[in-house]
């Protein structure tokens, strides 16, 4: 039968796997559970305890030890001497992405009822490893999309059903404050106003500043496979000149503009100006 502390270490459990610094809130509730005086556990990442990171390196003597299993203080005492006495204790070794993780648990007199929700605990703990790696992952994933969108000057926007900017991110917010207007937003690319032009797409919008530099024609050519004139149009589109301005910038015929922007396409895979321009704002492509 699933007791009321049985759930609440459960839910402990699935909720570390997806906030930041979630392993302590766990503890508390097993500890809770167990009537456990001291609780550690460690992943390759770091060490908890019921309070928070604490800064206690995994005892060599647990890495040798069989996961899924719960051990006794008794057995603990004669693996790893000095690591606990050899009543008050229990420890669980699971699987990790990473590798594995141990949980400690000290001072308390347990009973065979603690190492029965221990040992049911394994699938959940590792699940929840599992979530906060991938987590983790996505974290580092948007703070260097956010950092590289703060490089190139670039920001997202999504508009809702009036036509009202619904989101954006921190980018665009800034980029939206130094604009003189947000209303009324046409499609396509459209100046904002102060060095800040936005490529409406839809219920998406794309922002960048002026003054920050699309990549080189040179740059560009390397980088999305196309010869030295065509990148040359490539970054005249992207800045939002139509074909015919493009080709008069450039001292080309219509005819040879046509035949060039053809080859950026097919050999980018792009549908379009739109989408040229929204690959220059936003694609991955240094500026040198």
């Amino acid at each position: 039968m699933v007791t009321s502390q049985d759930s609440a270490v459960l839910l402990a459990i699935a909720r570390a796997g997806v906030v930041e610094d979630g392993w302590p809130g766990m503890l508390q509730a097993l500890q809770a559970a167990t009537q456990a005086h001291a609780m550690r556990f460690w992943l390759p990442g770091g060490c908890w305890d019921a309070q928070g990171a604490v800064d206690h390196p995994l005892p060599p003597a647990l890495a040798g030890l069989r996961l899924r299993r719960v051990y006794t203080g008794a057995e603990l005492a004669e693996r790893a001497p000095g690591l606990c006495s050899a009543d008050d204790a229990r420890g669980l070794g699971v699987s990790g992405p990473h590798g594995p993780g141990w949980l400690l648990l000290t001072g308390a007199t347990f009973q065979a009822r603690d190492s029965a929700l221990l040992s049911s605990l394994v699938p959940h703990l590792e699940q929840a490893v599992e979530m906060a790696a991938q987590v983790q992952a996505l974290r580092r994933e948007a703070a260097q999309m956010q950092a590289l969108a703060r490089r190139t000057g670039a920001g997202y926007v999504q508009f809702g059903p009036r036509g009202e900017i619904a989101a954006a991110d921190p980018v665009a917010r800034a980029l939206l404050a130094r604009a003189r207007g947000q209303g009324g937003i046409a499609q396509g690319v459209v100046a904002l106003g102060n060095g800040v032009e936005m490529l409406r797409l839809g219920d998406t919008g794309y922002l960048r500043a002026t003054d920050q530099p699309l990549p080189t024609p040179e740059v560009l050519a390397r980088h999305l496979g196309l010869a030295l004139p065509e990148a040359r149009l490539a970054r005249a589109l992207g800045h939002g000149a139509s074909l015919r301005e493009a080709a008069a910038i450039l001292g080309l015929t219509l005819e040879t503009a046509r035949h060039y922007s053809k080859q950026i396409y097919a050999k980018t895979g792009l549908r379009g100006q739109p989408d040229l321009i929204r690959r220059l704002w936003t694609g991955v492509i240094p500026l040198g």
